[in-house]
């Protein structure tokens, strides 16, 4: 038996969850920990879970815990044991509107015992113990909105059971079988990260490098004081790492931010072998692992920074358009840089736009852009924005490979797309640019452009003349030249879309009525839509795409 092992062994907790609240005064997160990120996924898989028992012994898992005075830090575990409390304040709220006493629950579980990380323990304790549920707009942090969303879904799913099942289903919770241990020294948590990461556990790519760095630090230190000091130190950074990659989360994913971290500062992929053969190289290794943290920190506030801007339409649009080339490296590195502002910057922003929309329309594979990004950011390269302004304009315009823009095709393949495709029904293409007809006309209307990124992903494409009618059969020209144009096309959201369905023009010109695009009243303003009304759209549609990716006065 190993040491580690026999040490786990002997430092058990609690038996079962009712065990490790009474018999514990501090159950605390560490603020290097990541925040609350269970959805509706997990929160019901944890309900169908205990449903599922019916009244039988149930294993939640293992918690592991360093022990540091009277105090419990969790190192594995908390998104269970987050749950848990969620859960069954969610049953003393429901028994107490049902006149039933909640005293067990209160005072065990629903105390300052158990908190989590500081900040979203005020919306925890709030809706914990005093049962308030702030309205969703109100939250600060995804974490803090995800709290409420447990909470809530908990509340209206076990409303919905008999006394005696709600009963038995809180009984089985407090007595699930747990497996729980705590350790009392960095070194030995550091290490248990290792243990567990070997052994197939689940961890997100960063957390295990995170793991197997910070023990890397007591491997490679003399003095376990400095070493304690160094740990403090990363575990501060880290917990500021988590805020700004939750603040992010929907534009940037952790996965997207460790790659572009490590290309862009090492050269290397995101992974636990590419950071291991890296670390193998360096001489000062504890100095290395320090910097890995305090500049993966501050590319992370890049994004946070970018995010904080999307109100700025440039910015927006390329969360709109998509990452078919790497724009996200380029972003990341200016902002790192800070040369944000003028009218380089701004025009960098439209042709990353306009590039990514060209590379949308074909089958390519190749992307520059990191390179460019290496280069810009290197400060041994003599490489500055202009230049790599210049690149981005040059492969905007003729692509990243010679033969792309043969007979200046590539040059042309947004006139060619209007002029000749006759099939514009590809839903991540042509919705972009219905998105931006529609604020173009917003402007001209002197009504607010759209720029909300949920807003935009939950509008989908609509046939105004509808694929597949149930009262008219159309000809073969007419499926062939003129049903899947882009003038036949319109934005709806998806709820809209069930109701449009195959209906005729007629009925859907009354349902355009209800619609609060501007580029609707093209359509309201009809009595029929054949292939003259498509036409006349259509060339509306195109000329202003044709404007819009203009990129001859960039």
């Amino acid at each position: 038996m190993s040491n580690l092992t026999k040490t786990l062994n002997e430092n058990k907790v609690a038996e079962n969850i009712q065990q490790l609240f009474i018999n514990s005064k501090n159950v605390r997160i560490p603020a290097y920990q990541r925040a609350y990120s269970w959805g509706d996924k997990q929160c019901s898989q944890f309900l169908d879970d205990l449903l599922e028992q019916k009244g039988k012994k149930y294993y939640l898992g293992q918690f592991l815990f360093e022990k540091d005075g009277n105090t419990l830090f969790i190192i594995d575990g908390q998104q269970r044991l987050t749950t848990t409390i969620l859960f069954l304040s969610a049953i003393a709220k429901i028994k107490i509107t049902k006149d039933q006493n909640v005293d067990s629950i209160r005072e065990t579980y629903l105390t300052d015992v158990f908190k989590t990380i500081d900040d979203d323990q005020v919306i925890f304790k709030k809706v914990t113990q005093k049962h308030l549920v702030s309205a969703i707009d109100d939250t600060e942090t995804i974490s803090q909105k995800r709290i409420i969303e447990a909470f809530n879904f908990f509340e209206n799913e076990l409303s919905k059971l008999e006394n005696e099942s709600l009963d038995l289903i809180q009984q089985t919770l407090e007595n699930a079988v747990i497996s729980t241990f705590f350790i009392t020294n960095k070194v030995e948590a550091t290490q248990v990260f290792e243990y567990q990461n070997n052994r197939g556990k689940e961890l997100s790519r960063f957390e295990v490098i995170k793991a197997y760095l910070m023990h890397q630090i007591y491997i490679q230190s003399t003095n376990n004081e400095q070493a304690n000091n160094d740990i403090a130190e990363i575990q501060s950074i880290i917990s500021k790492t988590y805020r700004y990659i939750e603040a992010v989360e929907g534009y940037f994913t952790e996965n997207e931010l460790l790659d572009n971290y490590c290309n862009l500062f090492f050269n290397i992929g995101g992974n636990i072998e590419a950071i291991k053969e890296k670390l193998n190289k360096e001489e000062n290794k504890t100095q290395w692992i320090k910097l890995f943290f305090e500049n993966f920190v501050e590319l992370t506030h890049s994004a946070k920074s970018i995010v904080s801007n999307k109100n700025q339409s440039e910015i927006t649009n390329l969360f709109f358009v998509g990452n078919e080339a790497n724009w996200k490296l380029v972003l990341l590195t200016i902002f790192y840089k800070g040369e944000v502002t003028g009218d380089t910057f701004k025009k960098i922003l439209k042709l990353l736009e306009v590039l990514c929309f060209k590379l949308k329309l074909g089958d390519y594979r190749t992307d520059y852009l990191p390179n460019y990004s290496k280069q810009y950011f290197n400060p041994k390269v003599t490489y500055n924005i202009d230049n790599l302004y210049q690149d981005i304009k040059n492969v905007t315009e003729t692509g990243f490979k010679w033969y792309w823009n043969d007979g200046d095709r590539f040059k042309n393949i947004i006139t060619n797309y209007f002029d000749n495709e006759k099939w514009h029904y590809n839903r991540n293409t042509i919705k972009f640019v219905l998105w931006q007809y529609e604020n173009s006309l917003r402007l001209k209307n002197r009504s607010g452009a759209l720029l909300d990124k949920d807003l935009y992903n939950s509008y989908t494409i609509e046939h105004i003349k509808p694929q597949n009618p149930t009262d008219e059969k159309y000809s073969e020209d007419f499926r062939k030249n003129f049903l899947q144009l882009a003038g036949n096309l319109a934005l709806l959201t998806q709820s809209q879309n069930s109701k449009f369905g195959n209906k005729s023009f007629d009925k859907k010109s009354e349902l355009f009525q209800d619609t609060a695009l501007s580029s609707y009243t093209e359509i309201r303003e009809k009595k029929q839509w054949t292939e003259t009304e498509i036409t006349e759209r259509h060339k509306c549609i195109s000329d202003f795409a044709k404007e819009y990716f203009d990129t001859s006065k960039l």
